[in-house]
């Protein structure tokens, strides 16, 4: 997925300013597609120049204008041609597996010492999940629950994988504190 095609999804709802979007990839789409602001608006800029949306600008003295940005028929088209195409797998990159992979070369403590620092990672991350309240479920979508639906399927996956990870994460650092060192086995 691109930043560009998350933009043209959520401008497809109504016109925004940048700040207004980043405020939505926050609280919608954050938690497998992070972004910061100046992302955002290079992006806002490129799109622009490709025709997929148009800015008005709006003064507002004695602040600096205000760009207000709208998805044309042009980046609608491409939004909903992307939307219907398979994506190839994507690359992940976990610099901690990088020293899981090496962890023989340091002595147990401190292998454990880095796992549990991920597992703590995903335990916040789970917190994270869980704390959505309903009402914030409700509202990203009130008048289309399908939508919610499909919304909330992000959120669940990203529950899933959490949960998984730090169970997984647990399982090695229990491993590791009795000394044996064969694969663990997870229950499914």
């Amino acid at each position: 997925m691109s930043l560009e095609h998350a933009v043209l999804g959520l401008l497809s709802y109504e016109p925004m300013t940048g700040y207004d979007i980043k405020k939505m990839v926050d609280l919608s789409v954050s938690h497998f597609w992070p972004a910061v602001q100046s992302q955002i608006y290079k992006t806002l800029g490129r799109m622009e120049a490709d025709g997929w949306l148009t800015v008005e600008t709006i003064p507002q003295e004695p602040r600096p204008p205000r760009k207000v940005y709208a998805i044309t028929e042009t980046g609608r088209a491409e939004l909903l041609a992307w939307l219907e195409a398979p994506q190839p797998p994507s690359e992940v990159r976990l610099a901690w597996l990088i020293q899981v992979f090496f962890a023989g070369r340091i002595s147990d403590e401190k292998v454990i010492t880095l796992l549990e620092h991920q597992l703590n990672i995903q335990r916040r991350r789970l917190q994270g999940f869980r704390a959505i309240p309903d009402e914030n479920r409700e509202s990203m979508s009130e008048d289309d629950p399908r939508e919610r639906f499909f919304w909330m399927l992000t959120v669940d996956y990203g529950l899933a994988s959490a949960m998984a990870q730090a169970r997984w994460l647990e399982t090695v650092i229990a491993s590791l504190r009795k000394g044996e060192y064969r694969l663990p086995t997870i229950e499914s």
